[in-house]
């Protein structure tokens, strides 16, 4: 009877076993993990079928179907409430044996949507599967804060994700851990991006969306999204590349909706204009003028009302700020977002969150703003 606790990294290790093993929230030990729990990271570089506590491994290795009686979320791991989290619940809905469950951390409603997490409401719309007649379903409020998943009467439906194609393409004889450091931070941005856009356009406005300097996943997975309205994606690239490449993440019928354009020598030119444009640490080796051109020409290629966000150390200089702002248009307005959680910072609220740890990163975050998600309106 095998289970084991999945942790953002292995920082967070011992705050995640509390959360499960203290009697403050499991009063009545329904969710109690037995002695022998494995703890295994997102982050880890050590892949094996069979994992111990002599070393920490990878979560992400292609683990046979029913290898594990119970998995539990650590606090720590950022589980959104969107295509790529729920994609990544089915997947461990997969490994779990047939009496077995997943159990995890869930918000109040209210939490859950400024953050972008799962509250109950939400888990259940997705992955709620009743039991023959009497009503039961597979979706249990154990107690204060943690429900957990059982296996129904049917799978849960299956959702479009580019982490669907990592997780179909594993090869357990050769695990690359670029890819997995790659898929596991899209789980993450792309969370954020997709609630920028909500609280900009709304769920149902329908929305063209544009990542620049990336590999096609940022923009695929927004595209893919059931709880935004993007009809239209673009990835420009400063490349030549394979088309098909960066189309690989998509089902068949959504591949017409992505586009694929170039530019060099960070001469780009907007032939349409977007509603959303996105910049995630795409400059490298850039003096901080030619950031500062290229970003102007990237908020001219916005529409009205159009959100530029942008992810770059240089946002951390006072100086590198306030020449940017300053060559921005007078009727622009500059917001900033976690990096940690999809959620707007106010210096004057901190961000709440279940893990100790993390709500003091946050609230350090929210204090010194390095490496936040910059938002820039066009008024």
């Amino acid at each position: 009877m095998k289970e084991i606790l999945i942790h953002k990294s292995e920082y967070y290790i011992e705050e995640d076993r509390d959360y499960y093993y203290s009697d403050t929230r499991d009063k009545h030990g329904m969710i109690q993990p037995s002695d022998d729990m494995v703890s295994v990271t997102c982050d880890s570089k050590i892949f094996k079928h069979n994992p111990t506590n002599d070393e920490i491994c990878s979560i992400y290795y292609p683990f046979e179907k029913g290898s594990f009686h119970r998995i539990y979320i650590g606090i720590s791991f950022p589980l959104f409430a969107n295509n790529w989290g729920a994609s990544f619940l089915r997947h461990l809905m997969y490994l779990i044996e047939p009496d077995g469950g997943v159990i995890l951390p869930v918000y109040a409603e209210r939490q859950g949507v400024e953050k972008n997490y799962w509250s109950r409401s939400s888990l259940e719309v997705i992955f709620q599967s009743r039991q023959k007649w009497w009503g039961m379903s597979n979706i249990w409020a154990e107690n204060d804060g943690v429900m957990s998943m059982r296996i129904g009467k049917k799978q849960p439906p299956k959702k479009n994700s580019s982490l669907n194609y990592f997780l179909e393409n594993m090869s357990s004889s050769d695990p690359k851990i670029g890819d997995v450091i790659k898929h596991h931070a899209n789980g993450v941005i792309s969370a954020i991006v997709e609630q920028i856009i909500i609280n900009y356009f709304g769920r149902t406005k329908a929305v063209s969306f544009c990542d620049m300097g990336g590999d096609g996943l940022l923009s695929s997975e927004i595209l893919m999204s059931d709880y935004i309205n993007v009809t239209q994606s673009t990835e420009i690239i400063s490349e030549v590349v394979d088309i098909n490449d960066i189309k690989k993440y998509l089902p068949n019928n959504l591949k017409n909706k992505l586009n694929i354009n170039s530019y060099q020598d960070n001469q780009i030119e907007f032939n349409v204009h977007y509603d959303a444009i996105s910049m995630i640490n795409i400059f490298r080796e850039t003096s901080d003028k030619d950031k500062i051109d290229f970003i102007i020409k990237a908020f001219n290629g916005l529409n009205n009302n159009g959100v530029l966000i942008i992810k770059d150390e240089s946002f951390n200089d006072a100086n590198f700020m306030q020449d940017l702002l300053s060559s921005l248009p007078n009727k622009s307005e500059h917001k900033q977002y976690s990096s940690i959680v999809a959620t707007e910072h106010n210096e004057k609220v901190n961000i709440a969150h279940y893990s100790d740890i993390i709500f003091n990163e946050l609230r350090s975050e929210n204090g010194t703003r390095d490496n936040v998600i910059n938002v820039l309106q066009k008024k």
